[in-house]
């Protein structure tokens, strides 16, 4: 059951022995790709870095995960389709270039990198913040700047809505990124979320 107005999310309990720690996004999105491939149960996360840290404020303090100040959380992970191969993100997924035309941010955090694109992006309500854009150079470089405070929405030439799954097909391919890491240029896009998919402490 996703998180509620008015309802607590998480527990106090630290990572059991078998939980496994990672310090960035990439670490992360490898270690659950291949568990997802291999058919592997996911084992608990201990979050030391990374965008999904940072929107849960995480510490850098590796004996916290085990003590009783500790936080278990159940968190959202998309699911992705891409030309017929099946990817996995807990942080975002970026469809489009960086720096120019059309674009598509799929958010379930606050944070990407030093910027906050996606300020009311919460990882266990069961929906993906997503933006589309298509901003002038000069936009899109005032829109960068207003994003490190997350004061870039509203925008009118900015859509944002809340999704739990979408699908697109581009006549051309377009490139896609998945939690920071470069995946490839694809025609047709499916994504969905699953509810509570990933359990991690910080």
């Amino acid at each position: 059951m996703n998180i509620e107005k008015g309802r607590n999310w998480g527990s106090s309990s630290p990572l059991p022995t078998d939980g496994v720690i990672v310090k960035d996004n990439k670490e992360l999105w490898k270690k659950i790709n291949r568990c997802k491939r291999e058919g592997i149960d996911l084992p608990v996360f201990g979050l030391l870095g990374g965008d999904l840290w940072r929107t849960l404020g995480g510490r850098h303090q590796e004996n916290r995960l085990y003590g009783e100040d500790a936080t278990t959380l159940d968190i959202d992970l998309g699911c992705v389709l891409l030309d017929g191969k099946i990817y996995w993100f807990c942080a975002h997924m970026l469809i489009g270039s960086k720096l120019k035309g059309k674009k598509f941010f799929i958010s379930n955090v606050a944070h990407y990198g030093k910027a906050n694109p996606t300020p009311k992006a919460h990882p266990g309500d069961g929906k993906f913040d997503m933006l589309e854009l298509e901003l002038s150079t000069i936009q899109l470089l005032k829109g960068r700047k207003r994003a490190s405070t997350g004061s870039h929405i509203p925008h009118p030439e900015i859509k944002y809505k809340r999704v739990a799954s979408e699908q697109f097909s581009f006549v051309k391919k377009m490139n896609v990124e998945i939690d920071g890491e470069k995946i490839g240029k694809f025609s047709n896009i499916v994504f969905r979320i699953e509810n509570e998919a990933l359990r991690v402490v910080v």
